[in-house]
């Protein structure tokens, strides 16, 4: 794969995470990968160095989608065991592995999103900053299915993100009022709970989480605000935050007189120290939870590396 194709899968995954989250994502490039081996026309040989290949970029991806590595990681490992005489086999294996892979982090997200609706309750204001694809269908149907009546308060962020996420809230005629980032402090005392998605949590328990996350769940936490973390343990990295390869963007900017260099990134990280309530396919842990078992696991692995 040339470094320009690099470039682009990377940013394309990175958009698309930022718009629908990393389980999200995952499940659309696990489906892309069955289109590409149904669409391929080569030798066994050539179809095995072209799943590495494509393998090898998923997996360097900028920041990397934990979840897509580790079924990526599964798929390698399956389909050399699946083995095949014939190309048709070797492709019809591969794509039955991935359509399982697929199968397996959708049915975690619904579990994971059904252990959420319970913790959205009658009355609630809730602080949102940015929410993927799966918390925001949490909220939609405890607002349609469930008829809770509760409200949130949107952090404006990206113009288009926060743009998405009123049409969606609104069209669930959920109760939400859209303030900037930097007025948080004028309403935590009106609200009881802020919700949080995560690219992934890291081996030295850090939440990769979206740009901006890290100054608001610390205000959060600092005013004694509960902080719900949401997701499924397929976003467990076996490695540390720093090497999670967070996009650096460095643009050149020209106003006026002056000329400078604007460096922003891809994502935050934030202490899991800092999360009351984690939520996956497994249930709801509380703080006490989070530290004697997250934490703990976590603390374990650095001793150990």
């Amino acid at each position: 794969m040339k470094p320009e194709d690099k470039n682009i899968l990377c940013s394309l995954i990175r958009d698309h995470e930022d718009n629908v989250g990393s389980s999200r994502v995952t499940m659309m490039a696990l489906k892309a990968f069955v289109a590409s081996i149904h669409e391929v026309r080569c030798s066994m040989d050539e179809a095995r160095g072209l799943y590495i290949e494509l393998s090898e970029a998923i997996k360097n991806t900028e920041p990397k989608v934990i979840p897509l590595i580790h079924l990526i990681e599964e798929f390698e490992e399956e389909v050399r065991r699946a083995g095949g005489k014939t190309i048709d086999e070797v492709k019809q294996r591969a794509i039955a592995i991935l359509q399982a892979k697929h199968a397996k982090i959708e049915a975690k997200v619904g579990q994971a999103i059904e252990h959420g609706l319970t913790c959205i309750d009658e009355g609630d204001t809730i602080i949102v900053h940015t929410l993927g694809h799966d918390v925001t269908n949490m909220l939609k149907r405890a607002r349609e299915e469930l008829k809770k009546n509760f409200k949130v308060i949107v952090l404006k962020q990206d113009l288009a993100k926060t743009r998405r996420l009123i049409k969606s809230l609104s069209a669930a005629d959920i109760d939400m009022e859209i303030i900037p980032e930097y007025g948080l402090i004028h309403y935590i005392e009106q609200s009881n709970k802020a919700f949080m998605e995560a690219l992934s949590i890291t081996e030295d328990m850090k939440v990769v989480c979206a740009v901006g996350s890290a100054n608001i769940l610390s205000l959060c936490h600092l005013n004694r605000l509960p902080i719900y973390l949401f997701a499924n343990t397929l976003k467990f990295s076996h490695r540390p935050s720093s090497h999670q390869q967070i996009h650096r963007k460095v643009q050149a900017h020209t106003h006026d007189d002056i000329s400078y260099q604007f460096v922003t990134h891809s994502h935050d990280t934030v202490d899991l120290r800092l999360i009351d309530f984690f939520v996956s396919e497994n249930g709801i842990m509380d703080k006490e939870a989070i530290a004697r078992d997250l934490l703990k696991s976590g603390d374990a692995a650095q001793d150990r590396s």
